[in-house]
């Protein structure tokens, strides 16, 4: 499965991202391909793990230099470095798609790597994307449509709009709504009355989510966070861990 972790900026995307591929990795569904697609480039040292070269990095190389060797096609040119690109690790691998694009025309180079990842996300159990505010990048920078939407939103009513924004934009771009799609209330208590009003907010008048999640704030994922610790250190009991194993498992 595609899932991709959507939201406004702020809301806690990349921290939900981790909490979700440790909670695949605890179950066994892996391999997982982890993608970074916010260009903040913040899921690998919320993992703990530093960042080399991103998609975006590559990208440039390719159109801007003429390294690439004349026996090799850009197809396989990419695909060597994004290999590269690729931060492996046990149970999962990360791929940082870096900074958004530049001047100029770049549809050559990211229908390429819109095959590549088509590829490459055949050799996963599962596809995590930790995505930028907004919906339209999926159709352009990444492998194809996603089959899950964990949809991210604070106590803000700003954010449950924007949920209910892209909800609506990936129905234009796609047609229908995907299979699935989760609502994660961060940092909220289960049943306080705000939850059931930024829940109507984000779904508009056409989504039902499959399921509707509170993660409480939890002093210890605010502390790892700080001290720049992997959140995949994070005690199992802790309180953001323990409300996300409510979170239904994609089949």
């Amino acid at each position: 499965m595609i899932i991709a972790v959507i939201g406004k900026g702020g809301v806690g995307k990349t921290t939900l991202a981790s909490l979700i591929l440790r909670r695949l990795m605890e179950c066994g569904q892996t391999p997982i391909l982890a993608i970074d697609a916010d260009p903040s480039s913040c899921l690998g040292p919320a993992l703990g793990i530093a960042v080399g070269g991103t998609l975006a990095d590559l990208r440039e190389s390719m159109r801007e230099t003429a390294d690439r060797p004349p026996s090799m096609s850009a197809g396989e040119w990419l695909a060597l470095g994004a290999q590269e690109a690729i931060v492996e690790n046990r149970g999962f691998d990360l791929l940082t798609m870096g900074r958004p694009e530049g001047k100029g025309c770049y549809c050559f180079v990211n229908n390429l790597i819109r095959e590549h990842l088509d590829r490459l996300s055949r050799s996963y159990r599962h596809v995590l994307l930790d995505c930028e505010p907004g919906l339209e990048h999926l159709s352009r920078r990444t492998s194809g449509r996603p089959d899950a939407l964990i949809c991210v939103t604070n106590r803000s009513r700003m954010a449950a709009e924007t949920i209910r924004r892209s909800l609506a934009l990936y129905r234009e771009i796609h047609g229908e709504l995907p299979p699935r799609a989760d609502l994660v209330l961060n940092q909220f208590e289960p049943a306080e009355p705000l939850a059931a009003e930024m829940t109507t907010i984000a779904a508009g008048a056409n989504v039902a989510f499959r399921r509707v999640l509170a993660v409480p704030s939890d002093p210890q994922v605010a502390s790892f966070e700080a001290a720049g610790t992997s959140l995949l250190k994070l005690d199992p009991a802790t309180p953001a861990l323990a409300a996300l194993r409510a979170w239904e498992l994609p089949a």
